[in-house]
């Protein structure tokens, strides 16, 4: 299996940056990235070789929002399976012959579980393991479940998926700043941890939500908890509007310089999500090189 060969044969395994901020950058004005998998295959595929070329070892695909749910909302379940097998599609051959891992991304259904809100488990699950399926078939090495604001939600999404497919699938959480961190559901470290290392799980994430100087101290956190290799990729700071624009405002340095701190702590695989772009990917893999020198 490509991912765990990566985990054996490398120190720091380096994932890719951000999917959705930076095909605003790049000019991409469809009303949900996803879309841009029908729209703008030709950015998508720019988007991945541009983090391959920067040094990136694992790449998502452009499938965070594309479960049967969100794409209802949007008026495209019918295109479920489209989205995202050929998503995987682009994803596989940017990477053409090189080491590189592909993992199928997977976001939250946009929904409140029962009793907070209207979706039953049962649905939820049936959701979840569409997707992978999907994704799964169409050639992944792994599936990414990221950006999870509920640890129930996540847990019904990764029972659901390992229960129905053969598939290296890692959870990973987003969590509040501050000393206390924890889910908008409200749980907390202690929560996540035991259920990861209650259901033995080879890899245990957190993305999203918060900037990377605030991950160094959730790193530090976790790894006083458990030895479960860490899958980080923190925003590039706390986003803020100027001139109605949203703007994440860690520069590469910055960002950089705390994710080197993570992986001084022991984080195996590390990289960047909102906010970030092959810069940030290219500066991170080249430090992280040089530390290993």
């Amino acid at each position: 299996m490509r991912l765990k060969g990566m985990m054996e044969s490398k120190k720091v395994v380096i994932t890719d940056g951000a999917m959705g901020t930076y095909l605003e950058e790049l000019g991409y004005k469809g009303k949900s990235p996803e879309l841009a998998v029908i729209e703008r295959q030709d950015i998508i595929m720019k988007i991945h070789s541009e983090y391959i070329e920067a040094g990136a070892d694992v790449i998502l695909t452009d499938t965070f929002g594309a479960n049967r749910i969100r794409l209802y909302k949007k008026g495209m379940s019918d295109k479920i399976e489209y989205i995202n097998s050929k998503a995987a599609e682009i994803a596989l051959n940017a990477r053409r012959e090189k080491d590189v891992a592909v993992a199928g991304d997977i976001g939250p259904t946009g929904e409140l579980l029962e009793p907070y809100g209207n979706l039953i488990r049962e649905e939820a699950g049936e959701i979840f393991s569409e997707q992978a399926g999907i994704l799964v078939k169409s050639g992944v090495d792994l599936i990414l479940l990221e950006t999870f604001q509920d640890l129930e939600e996540m847990k019904v999404a990764f029972f659901s998926i390992r229960e129905k497919i053969d598939a290296f699938v890692i959870p990973s959480i987003t969590l509040t700043s501050g000393d206390n961190p924890r889910t908008l559901m409200g749980q907390g470290l202690e929560e996540i941890v035991k259920f990861a290392e209650g259901e033995k799980i080879d890899v245990l994430g957190v993305n999203c939500g918060i900037s990377s100087k605030d991950m160094v101290k959730v790193v530090k956190k976790l790894k006083d908890m458990t030895g479960i290799p860490l899958w980080i990729k923190p925003n590039a700071g706390q986003p803020h509007l100027v001139d109605g624009n949203v703007v994440y405002p860690e520069e590469v340095e910055e960002f950089v310089k705390n994710c080197l701190d993570m992986v001084r702590c022991g984080v195996k695989f590390i990289g960047g999500c909102c906010g970030t772009t092959p810069e940030y990917i290219r500066h991170l893999k080249g430090c992280v090189n040089n530390e290993d020198s």
